[in-house]
């Protein structure tokens, strides 16, 4: 078991404190007794419960790791009264809500990140497209990427033939029409940029993270000059895994360190209704519900001001006030046959 240094706070035996799962669950309690690796606790509503130190952060156990082991609490908790439930029904994570846990994104990310670079591979280019299969699979979609040889020599000569020029353009030949471009030489760092996808040239379609997270995707190439990099990505070559919509953050938990700017979008199937025709509302939430929200669900929290609506092709892009921080948000969006739902939570 791993022990955290904590300062103890004087008062256990009145002291109400907010205990948290390693998965993010809390629950507010008074200690009753803490015996054999377990704390039974009691909460503001005088019902009380045991969890076991397993499904408790570290600093938790820490925390409680200043007890006599078996020593009570002033408050006996009386026989029979002792129940195996850990955390409150009500604050378990629901997958239509949740689809991954942070712990499981976190994993994920680590093996995506560290996968090996092929062989021949420029290892700018590798590590890239390493870059790029995390955001894909944080936004729903495929992420098994390659790095194909032959398009990062495309991308070499599209960023080559901005150098040229002096500025980006893709009527410039050299395969410009057929990727990406992006000041600055630097490939690995360009893949955020496209993510972004900022500027007032970029704000309506949002292109470059389109193509980034095209379900089919599966090869990219990427290469750099001395003053410009440029990404081939028009391939359909891959195994479309996405479902009937997917967005950008992506649905349930999302690392904010992968979310740049203001910009959102929400991508469907086809293409997309006119601007004019869509309603998208954002919601900060104080706590995370019990249960998705229906249609009929009126206050749901804080709600954003929208500050810009896009509609290119099958996305809808969105600029929510206030909303590049941690929180819980619920979007809605509907107009014109669309009629779609969903949380992220941005940890």
């Amino acid at each position: 078991m791993l022990i955290l240094s904590l300062t103890i706070l004087s008062g256990f035996a009145d002291e109400w404190r907010e205990f948290t799962s390693p998965l993010g669950r809390k629950v507010t309690g008074k200690v009753l007794r803490v015996e054999n690796e377990v704390v039974t606790l009691e909460r503001r509503d005088g019902k009380q419960f045991a969890i076991e130190f397993k499904d408790l952060c570290e600093e938790d156990v820490a925390w409680l790791g200043k007890w006599e082991r078996g020593k009570p609490m002033p408050a006996e908790v009386k026989d029979g009264e002792k129940s195996p439930v850990t955390f409150p029904v009500d604050q378990e994570l629901k997958k239509n809500l949740h689809p991954r846990t942070q712990d499981e994104i976190e994993r994920t990310l680590a093996e995506i990140l560290a996968r090996e670079i092929p062989e021949g591979i420029d290892p700018k280019a590798g590590t890239a497209v390493n870059r790029l299969n995390a955001y894909r699979y944080l936004c729903g979609v495929s992420y098994d990427v390659e790095a194909d040889a032959r398009m990062n020599e495309q991308a070499v000569a599209a960023a080559k033939a901005c150098d040229a020029k002096g500025s980006l353009s893709h009527d410039l030949g050299h395969f410009t029409e057929i990727c990406n471009l992006s000041g600055g030489p630097d490939v690995v760092g360009s893949v955020e940029g496209y993510m972004n996808d900022g500027g007032a040239n970029n704000r309506e379609a949002r292109g470059h993270r389109r193509w980034c997270l095209n379900p089919p995707m599966g090869r990219a190439g990427f290469g750099g000059g001395t003053k410009f990099a440029a990404m081939a990505c028009m391939d359909t070559s891959g195994k479309d895994k996405a479902g009937d919509t997917w967005s950008y953050p992506g649905k349930g938990f999302f690392p904010l360190k992968y979310l740049h700017g203001d910009g959102w979008s929400f991508y469907l199937r086809e293409g997309s209704p006119s601007r004019n025709a869509l309603e998208v509302e954002v919601f900060r939430l104080a706590a995370r519900p019990q249960k998705p929200f229906t249609w009929a669900d009126k206050e749901l929290g804080e709600k954003l001001e929208i500050a810009w609506i896009s509609s290119k092709m099958n996305a809808i892009n969105f600029e929510p006030k206030g909303a590049n921080k941690e929180g819980i948000y619920w979007v809605r969006i509907r107009g014109a046959g669309v009629r779609e739902q969903y949380l992220v939570e941005l940890y």
